[in-house]
């Protein structure tokens, strides 16, 4: 049991510990993001673009965090800051991401999108409509693919190469009795014990 609570709260404490949200996390911009201090402050260049990515219905997900002010010093206390600035962009395909077009963004300004334990969503214009025929479909028949000649001997003899449209039963006589038939060859030599 130990372990087990151990492996949640780590995976609780990963979860939580830069902002609530993970990279490779679907995002969408929070509610009342306009009003928000960070937001304000960035340029209308920067707002624009991050108008235009969310307008679509692309998906966007989030590539990198770091804190507001990062420091090169690993054992610096700015590296586990409160502020955090997430680097977003576009989904191009499972996994990929439209790297020319990634911005960063206040986290404070993005809310993670819960799909569940299903996977990110790609959207449909990214998709590639396959034109592969799953669906059984019955064979188109030609009268002159059917008709061949075969050689039979001194002559020719016409074939037809017709699809059959039901079953064929073949006669045929089992090399053993049936045991649904109620007989029960196996009783000859093994003896049933109620």
């Amino acid at each position: 049991m130990a372990k087990k609570f151990l492996k949640l709260v780590e995976n609780t404490i990963t979860r939580y510990s830069n902002g609530g949200i993970l990279t490779g996390d679907q995002v969408e911009l929070g509610s009342g993001y306009k009003s928000i201090p960070d937001y304000k402050n960035l340029t209308d260049d920067i707002k624009q673009h991050v108008e235009e990515l969310f307008s679509d219905d692309d998906t966007v997900i989030v590539v990198n965090i770091q804190t507001k002010m990062p420091s090169k010093a690993p054992g610096n206390a700015d590296n586990r800051g409160t502020e955090f600035v997430a680097t977003i962009a576009r989904m191009i395909d499972s996994g990929r991401y439209d790297n020319q077009n990634k911005i960063s963004l206040p986290l404070n300004c993005l809310k993670k999108v819960d799909n569940g334990i299903n996977r990110t969503p790609l959207p449909d214009k990214v998709k590639y409509d396959d034109k592969v025929q799953i669906d059984p479909e019955e064979a188109e028949e030609n009268q002159e693919q059917q008709q061949t000649m075969t050689q039979q001997g001194d002559g020719l003899k016409k074939t037809n190469l017709s699809n059959a449209q039901k079953n064929t039963k073949i006669p045929s006589s089992p090399a053993t009795p049936s045991p649904a038939v109620n007989e029960s060859y196996t009783s000859n030599y093994m003896p049933i014990n109620g």
